[in-house]
């Protein structure tokens, strides 16, 4: 196996009143779900690597830190970050990246899962010369970015579930110059203003722009829907054809919406600048 000289990794997650949300349970699972995939990449991989799980306590007032810190079995080392006030999930994950000593990045929320193949599989793409096309013999380059399949209880219609797959980060594995280059996460107010959020569909509308990012068919982590969260409030569109379920938005919602697409499209301009300028 030739390897492109990656050699550790750092699981970022937000977390925010997770013991008052969504209870102690569904937390530890969380926890042993990534740990399992540690146990499985320790022993899988061809190579020693190091890695990190990062928590980055978002204001939180419940026992989310010290559940964390009794629950983590230390598999790779645990790095809790304590923030005095609640930033939003953007600034947390943004937080947690520039703490992490990883190559790679990978996200996962506090209630979402890791099958134990996931981070095998994503770091092993990520440590392969690309193949041709994209590549040459004399000048074999990487892809920046690795998605898998996910994983949901509920079943929705095709075009959704690969929509899902293409937006989220809880199944995606990043370069962290990658990360770096575009930006992060948004942290505009307006995006934790607007009810369906939209910063993992703004950072892979950045990502894919600048980067080839490989796609896996298997399913490698399971997105879970909570009462109330971003996915269980888009269920019924997720579920149908597209553009047959129109979920009600207000006035004050279609001005975020139109906010965000700014920023989207601010943002991308400036990235596509500041290439043009790196490659002269």
């Amino acid at each position: 196996m030739t390897l492109a000289g990656l050699s550790s990794f750092s699981i970022v997650m937000p977390a925010f009143n997770v013991i008052e949300q969504r209870g102690e349970v569904i937390f530890r699972e969380t926890l042993e779900s990534i740990a399992a995939s540690c146990y499985h990449l320790q022993h899988a991989y061809p190579q020693p690597l190091s890695g990190e799980l990062v928590i980055v306590s978002d204001g939180s007032t419940d026992a989310t830190c010290a559940v964390a810190t009794a629950a983590w079995p230390q598999v790779v080392p645990l790095q809790l970050i304590g923030l005095p006030t609640n930033r939003g999930i953007a600034a947390a994950r943004n937080i947690g990246v520039r703490f992490a000593k990883g190559e790679v990045i990978f996200f996962c929320d506090a209630d979402d899962l890791y099958r134990p193949e996931h981070l095998f599989l994503a770091l092993s793409i990520l440590n392969q010369p690309l193949p041709e096309p994209y590549s040459s013999s004399a000048a074999p380059t990487y892809f920046g970015a690795v998605r898998t399949g996910i994983y949901c209880r509920d079943r929705l219609h095709p075009y959704w579930h690969k929509t899902l797959e293409q937006t989220l980060v809880l199944n995606l594995a990043v370069r962290r110059e990658v990360h770096e280059f575009i930006g992060g996460f948004p942290e505009d107010d307006v995006f934790r203003q607007f009810r369906f959020g939209a910063e993992d569909a703004a950072y892979a509308h950045w990502l894919h722009q600048f980067c080839h990012t490989a796609h896996l068919e298997q399913q490698t982590v399971e997105y879970r829907r909570f009462a109330n969260s971003f996915f269980d409030r888009q269920l019924a569109k997720f579920q149908a054809a597209p553009g047959t379920v129109t979920l009600p938005v207000d006035p004050a919602e279609q001005q975020h919406q139109q906010q965000i697409q700014e920023i989207m499209t601010t943002r991308l301009r400036q990235l596509q600048e500041q290439l043009s300028q790196q490659v002269r």
